[in-house]
């Protein structure tokens, strides 16, 4: 058994099975990178299983204009104020009810019947005479945002086309292109942000599989560049240095081959971005977490000291404070040889055997356990997610049994 530890990265969401850290010294020497010229993982060890959902980049679209030919007259109807409306379909209906009554025997019940009638036609007038004059207004506004929308449209279409060229071709001239289309562009951020980021995104992958991580410096300054020219706000011009470098680290890890040689490219772009380990938590966390469970396996499994009572032959692994879903409340979890047990209100135990899945979410710190013989899943938030998760899978593998029982 292994687990699967998602994450989303850069340009895909991705997700791979983590079985046992292979020592330091059976890791290659090539320093080569598990990431491509386009962001893709590139598996060294056909062994590793993982999928990744690759986020294209958009085109961004002007939206349409809402008119009220998407509203229909009863809803308008509705929006109407209701105590009015109401009160009068009300008062008509009681009069043709009455009319009704009285007709048969008396002709004045047709005067009824057509005050009746006058009532409750009332708010069907004003509602059809307020959504002509809304009509017309709309086909006056409709006109004008056309004239606007096919501006815009063109000038979108110009400052894509501007990107395109960039992500071909990284030069000073495709820059100062995307600056200059940029510049011109009147719509809101939200609208081609997406599309901006893609593209300085992409221009930091292919340039860095081209003059290599030696030059991260030279790749942090080119997407720089891109990023003003394109006109990111600071937050999201960083946020795509540190996607870069956390889709690097992380091919890395899924491909277990962060050795000697392939951490030094690790730390060259790390210089070369200036991202310190505090920029970014999880990346550096999740580092540690995988190196600390280098070499362990079912012959040298760690122990810990535990509050709880403890069965025959069960001996405790991993104990740690958990929010259980999520939540504010901590709590603690403890993992024997045995069994996964979260103490609480309501204690949850989960025998090792029993376990069916364990899924890390390395974005959230997020650890789901499903096993059956318990209702629902074991979800929890963990300061150390992915060695909770390594030491779970590890007392799946245990046999403590005496040697008579094998």
């Amino acid at each position: 058994m292994s687990f699967t530890v998602q994450k989303s990265l850069g340009n895909s969401f991705f997700r791979f099975s983590v079985a046992r850290r292979r020592e330091l010294r059976s890791i290659d020497p090539d320093p080569e990178l598990s990431t491509g010229s386009s962001g893709e993982f590139i598996r060294h060890r056909p062994e590793i299983f993982y999928s990744a959902d690759i986020r294209t980049i958009r085109t961004p679209e002007v939206p349409a204009m809402r008119t009220l030919s998407g509203t229909s007259f009863m809803t308008s109807l509705m929006n109407e104020p209701r105590g009015r409306t109401w009160g009068l379909i009300g008062a008509g209906a009681l009069l043709i009810l009455w009319g009704l009554a009285l007709v048969a025997r008396n002709p004045a019940g047709l005067l009824f019947l057509l005050i009746g009638l006058v009532l409750i036609g009332i708010p069907f007038f004003f509602t059809a005479r307020k959504r002509r004059h809304i009509k017309l207004e709309e086909q006056r506004r409709h006109r004008e945002r056309a004239e606007r929308d096919a501006r815009n449209r063109e000038l979108l279409a110009a400052y894509t086309a501007s990107l395109e060229r960039l992500r071909e071709d990284p030069n000073d001239a495709a820059l100062e292109q995307v600056l200059r289309e940029n510049e011109k562009l009147d719509l809101p951020y939200s609208l081609w942000a997406d599309t901006a980021i893609g593209t300085a995104l992409y221009v930091g992958f292919s340039t860095l599989a081209r003059i290599g991580p030696e030059r991260a410096a030279e790749v942090a300054n080119l997407m720089d560049r891109a990023s003003d020219a394109s006109g990111l706000i600071a937050e999201d011009a960083l946020a795509v240095k540190h996607a870069l470098y956390s889709t690097v680290l992380w091919h890395f890890l899924a491909d277990d081959r962060l050795g000697e040689a392939q951490l030094k490219v690790v730390r060259a772009v790390q210089q070369g971005f200036a991202i310190k380990p505090e920029d970014v938590p999880i990346d550096t966390s999740s580092e540690q977490q995988f190196e600390r469970l280098r070499g362990i396996d079912h012959r040298n499994a760690p122990r810990c000291d535990a509050t709880i009572a403890l069965g025959l032959n069960e001996y405790c692994l991993y104990n740690a404070q958990i929010r259980p879903g999520g939540g504010e409340g901590t709590t603690g979890i403890y993992i024997t040889n045995k069994r996964v047990i979260v103490e609480g209100t309501k204690r949850i135990e989960a025998h090792v055997a029993s376990i069916d899945d364990i899924l890390v979410d390395a974005d959230a710190n997020r650890v789901t356990i499903s096993a059956s013989g318990v209702k629902r899943a074991v979800d929890f938030t963990a300061g150390e997610p992915i060695y909770l998760a390594a030491m779970a899978d590890l007392a799946t593998r245990l046999d403590d049994r005496p040697k008579s029982f094998t």
